[in-house]
């Protein structure tokens, strides 16, 4: 059977952020247009994160680096290493004993003070002074020598460290230039940092392809492949080269060896990849042949994705407040010496009248713009340089339109020879000609499509001469610009086309963009859970879109089901604990198609691990503009303390109980979370609204239809009583039991005690009862007591008066305790007139509180109103 696109699934790896890194960015959305499920692992700079970009799922993932920082933890003592008494370990250690020996002194010197005023007269006063004064006196000198030897051993030490650190450089220099073996598991630990990181979550998402991005992460999805072949798993790996690695410049820690070590992982996990894809031909040439490999990589150009309509405020021009007649050439890009922008700064000499801008990425915040600013003020040309913070990426071109020309001066480099720079298509897909060095790749693609000049690398005359060539006639190179050939070569969507073919032709299946179904305004879309206690989530949502059609609404649940209530949307407790990817394919859905998230009882809504709680999500959601707000149930939020103090038959009366114990830690945790939360709060039961602070009461909603019952209501000579709890400590059970078994056993009534039976099969049971009894310690009512009442039966339970003076009319449940439950009892049997009255109370009270329109209403201002 053939799969459609939507079965497949694809995994990109790269190692930074995602959101700045343009390619993976495009690739991701070229699939997603395709139907393709895309998750994309990044790693974060703090803690991790999930957020949908451009289609698809990107999971940042909090990566500590620890063998990366062990070895450099190790080079540094290895480093500051000095003799043993030679010099000091560390400034602090050495300022440490210099304040010790300054205490020592200020200490001797209150010591004297302290002995002149304690002085005994005599002959034996006279000798203890002596005394003291002889061993202050060798204290003295004790201190002295001391601090005397802090500053020989600080002399000391510096005059060794001079040599140690010289012997370091040229150690360093030496083997930072030797690119044998250049081992990557020693110069680049962090490649098994990646893989300690990623490599887990890769085989839980079980995909189809394992996209890897730049040489970093091409080992995590070789392992992965190799880890799925175990699985009996056909696992297909593209690796995305986004650069000649052996050709990477050197500066800075770019040595040799650096670079020498990247490229020896590249070339151990390079075969394993079944397509190899890369951003220029020169690149693909040389990969083929160092590497060996079956086919020559495919060529997806770096071209920008640029959106139909762009609005900007201000262009690039007016930024820098130049008249149109005014020669403007821009670069835009990173600042690095590799770049060559010196060159550009120099030909302004030769240049009179022209303005260089220079958009700095990723700010005008930089070391090496305030060398550009210096070399500029000693050329005298500052006047005309600017400097500029760049825009957002699908803004570039517009922003950059209103110069004359961009410029890509970039220095010789082996990578540079073969790159085809991003913003080679951001300038001349705005409409820009280009000026740029005679970079292979660069010089072949200007020269053949005649959208702009060449000149030499680093030298300023000739790229001046250029410039003045290409300044003198743009009409020519905007023709050229504007040829659509040109722009479909240049444009994303062309080479987002050779990413699916490449894809279809490996997998033997269609990938074909499918139109885009999204309506142009997304209605309001409301989804709670993960609970759904007693159905709940179901029928407010039911309720919802009942009352307030345009609203859509789903409830959702990750329990075990052992209830059989109705639900929209389902999950395993093991997926929401443990299944990486339903918790992403949930997590894509929501941030998609909703617009309101309620979290039922302080639990996040895309899986839990132990301890964590909704707060986890809200980032996220924030991110997304999802509005959200908690729906609160009882014991997760009803604090064990307060309780206790206000109600007589409370179950947390005994403080050392477990159940107490462990409630209360629970309670307390998540008060934490709840300060300074600003989302709206709403509680269950009426009970609840003083343990949330400036919470809305949402009634439980029972339907009244479902649970009519024609059955007569003690007519029978001896009763049936139901005693049903969902949770036996909290309800009470323990005094009920004994009581109605007492009276069954008596003959008064005939008692039913069910527990954890499936919903439908307890609405039957209540249906056919003529008593009721739910709940006695907690002091409010629930799903049960509203079921109950909705059947027509008599309700039993303990509600406190001031609750009841919460409620909207009068409430028809019986009051009893475990003081006078069996009198309750006995009394209705005796009046069974008054108890059928009550009965019949019920389903009025339920249709006026309980089937769902007050719910709808405490919703609607959360939602927006109607």
């Amino acid at each position: 059977m053939t799969r459609s696109p939507g079965d497949l699934r694809v995994v990109m790896l790269v190692a930074n952020e995602v959101t700045n890194d343009s390619r993976v960015r495009k690739e991701a959305a070229a699939l997603t247009e395709a139907g393709v499920q895309v998750t994309v692992l990044g790693i974060s700079t703090g803690e991790g994160s999930r957020e949908m970009l451009d289609g698809a799922m990107v999971v940042r993932v909090a990566v500590p680096f620890t063998l990366r920082e062990e070895r450099i933890f190790k080079r540094t003592r290895r480093r500051n290493w000095r003799p043993p008494l030679v010099g000091y370990p560390s400034r602090r250690a050495m300022m440490a004993r210099s304040q010790r020996v300054q205490a020592g002194l200020r200490e001797l010197k209150s010591d004297s003070g302290h002995a002149m005023k304690v002085k005994r007269p005599g002959a034996v006063g006279d000798l203890a002074f002596k005394a003291g004064v002889f061993g202050r006196l060798l204290r003295r000198v004790g201190w002295q020598t001391a601090q005397q030897g802090i500053k020989v051993r600080k002399g000391v030490g510096l005059g060794l460290d001079r040599p140690f650190r010289f012997a370091w450089r040229a150690y360093d220099g030496v083997n930072h230039r030797i690119t044998w073996p250049a081992r990557w598991r020693r110069v680049h630990p962090e490649a098994i940092d990646l893989e300690i990181s990623f490599g887990d979550l890769v085989d839980r998402l079980e995909p189809d392809v394992v996209h890897a991005h730049d040489m970093h992460v091409i080992g995590v999805a070789a392992r992965a492949a190799g880890r799925a072949k175990l699985r009996g798993k056909d696992l297909k790996v593209i690796y995305d080269a986004h650069e000649y690695v052996p050709g990477i410049a050197r500066y800075g820690a770019r040595t040799r060896k650096y670079i020498a070590a990247w490229a020896n992982h590249e070339r151990e996990y390079i075969g394993a990849a079944d397509r190899v894809i890369t951003v220029s031909s020169a690149i693909a040439d040389r990969l083929q042949s160092e590497h060996k490999l079956p086919r020559k990589p495919e060529v997806i150009l770096n071209t920008p994705d640029l959106p139909e309509t762009v609005e900007i405020e201000r262009d690039i021009r007016a930024k820098v407040r130049l008249p149109a007649d005014v020669p403007l050439l821009v670069y835009s890009g990173g600042i690095t010496p590799v770049r060559g922008i010196e060159t550009a700064i120099g030909a302004l000499r030769d240049m009179p009248g022209v303005h260089l801008a220079v958009v700095c990425v990723p700010s005008t915040i930089q070391p090496v713009v305030d060398t550009l600013r210096d070399l500029a003020a000693e050329l005298e040309v500052e006047d005309r340089v600017h400097y500029l913070n760049p825009v957002a990426p699908q803004n570039v071109s517009a922003f950059l339109a209103t110069a004359d020309a961009g410029l890509i001066p970039m220095l010789r480099a082996p990578n540079h020879e073969m790159a085809m720079p991003n913003k080679l298509f951001e300038y001349s897909l705005g409409g820009l000609p280009v000026l740029v060095s005679d970079m292979a790749s660069m010089k072949e693609f200007v020269t053949r499509t005649g959208i702009g000049e060449v000149f030499q690398a680093g030298n300023s005359a000739d790229l001046a001469k250029q410039a003045k060539l290409l300044l003198s006639r743009p009409d020519t190179y905007r023709e050229r610009l504007a040829d659509p050939v040109f722009q479909r070569e240049a444009a994303w969507s062309g080479q987002a086309d050779k990413l699916r073919t490449l894809y279809t032709e490996m997998l033997g299946r269609d990938l074909e963009p499918t139109p885009d179904t999204t309506p142009d305004a997304v209605g309001r879309r409301l989804l709670i859970g993960p609970v759904n206690s007693a159905g709940q989530a179901y029928l407010w949502t039911t309720a919802l879109t009942r009352e307030v059609p345009e609203i859509a609404a789903e409830s959702l649940t990750t329990g075990s089901g052992t209830y059989d209530f109705k639900v929209h949307r389902t999950g395993t407790y093991e997926q929401y604990r443990s299944d990486l990817r339903w918790q992403l394919e949930t997590t894509s859905w929501v941030l998609q198609n909703v617009t309101h998230v309620l979290f039922e009882a302080g639990r996040p809504m895309f899986g839990q691990l132990p301890g964590q709680l909704w707060a986890q999500d809200v980032a996220m959601l924030d991110a997304s503009n999802i509005k959200h707000g908690l729906i609160f149930h009882g014991s997760e939020v009803r604090d064990p303390a307060r309780h206790r103090a206000k109600y007589q038959f409370s179950p947390f009366a005994d403080r050392t109980d477990e159940l107490t114990i462990r409630l209360q830690a629970a309670n307390d945790l998540l008060r934490q979370h709840l300060v300074g939360y600003e989302g709206s709060r709403f509680v269950t039961t009426p009970d609840l609204l003083e343990y949330v602070e400036d919470s809305v009461w949402l009634p439980v909603v029972v339907d009244p239809d479902q649970l009519a019952s024609t059955a007569p209501v003690l007519d029978r000579e001896v009763p049936v009583v139901l005693h049903a709890p969902s949770a036996s400590a909290l309800k009470g059970s323990a005094f009920v039991d004994p009581v109605l078994t007492a009276l069954d056993a008596k003959g008064v009534i005939k008692y039913e005690r069910v527990q954890g039976v499936p919903h439908t099969e307890l609405v039957e049971l209540i249906k056919n009862v003529d008593i009721v009894v739910d709940q006695l310690l907690l002091g409010s009512y629930g799903v049960f007591a509203c079921e109950s009442m909705a059947a027509g039966r008599v309700t039993v339970g303990h509600v406190a008066d001031h609750v009841r003076d919460l409620l909207p009319t009068e409430l028809p449940i019986v009051e009893a305790n475990p003081d006078d439950l069996a009198e309750v009892i006995e009394r209705l049997i005796d009046e069974r007139e008054e108890a059928r009255k009550l009965a019949d109370a019920g389903p009025r009270y339920i249709r006026e509180v309980h089937d769902g329109g007050k719910s709808v209403e405490a919703l609607l201002p959360f939602l927006g109103g109607r």
